[in-house]
């Protein structure tokens, strides 16, 4: 086994907390992730390793609420999403680290500071079109965040809403983390943070369920918005000024 270094328990430690609030509160899980990333990661590596962070949890559901996903808006956002990671992944490499710092800082504070957003879209069948966007976001910059405003107002039952958005996103990490290996990227130096994050994710998972009703959803999110929001500041300086 490798030598253990902060890294790795950063992110381990970061997979543990995001899976422990998704499942206590369904909300902040891919911002932890992405905070604890950006802060020990070079800057490249981020959004590559963070889609191998949240497969894990992703397909448990998708393979757990299999019976409840709906297809007519997997299959298409899918198709959508393959075509956003093939263009996305290979701009990825391309674009300068002080560009992609700053981005995922802007996400970040975005995501973390602005009102949710409720889109109703307007045609009938969005779904090609969703995949698309929200995955070139996704490969882009880690955070895609369209497809959980769009699905809200579908009419699918809670399991039926989390077993399609697990299936897609699932779908999508795989093709991201195919689009990152196809353009050179090496996963090899992180299979041992990678495998550790997934099993405390699933640690994590177990004890969000226990502590559910236990934790002030006021004081997390408090909580949350500065964590997030520091590091996302320092994001933006390490890789715009350093």
């Amino acid at each position: 086994m490798a030598e253990l270094d902060a890294t790795f328990y950063i992110i381990v430690g970061g997979s543990f907390l995001a899976a422990f609030f998704n499942a206590a509160f369904s909300a902040g899980g891919a911002m932890i992730i992405l905070a604890a990333t950006s802060t020990v990661l070079p800057v490249a590596a981020i959004v590559p390793i963070h889609s191998t962070l949240l497969i894990g949890s992703t397909s448990a559901r998708a393979m757990f609420f299999w019976r409840h996903i709906d297809w007519k808006i997997a299959a298409p956002f899918l198709v959508g999403s393959v075509v956003a990671v093939a263009i996305g992944a290979r701009v990825y490499f391309e674009l300068p680290d002080t560009i992609i710092a700053a981005a995922i800082s802007v996400v970040m504070l975005i995501a973390i500071w602005l009102p949710e957003i409720r889109w109703r879209p307007r045609i009938r069948q969005p779904w090609a079109v969703v995949g698309f966007i929200h995955s070139l976001l996704s490969t882009l910059f880690a955070y895609g965040a369209v497809f959980h405003a769009v699905i809200l107002h579908t009419g699918l039952n809670k399991r039926q809403i989390v077993g399609t958005m697990a299936a897609c996103l699932t779908g999508m990490s795989i093709f991201k983390i195919t689009g990152y290996v196809t353009n050179g990227f090496d996963y090899t130096p992180f299979l041992q943070i990678i495998l550790f994050s997934i099993a405390a994710a699933l640690v994590g998972t177990y004890a969000g369920k226990l502590v559910i009703d236990r934790i002030s959803e006021a004081l997390f999110r408090t909580v949350f918005r500065v964590l997030v929001t520091v590091t996302a500041v320092r994001l933006l300086y390490v890789g715009v000024f350093e």
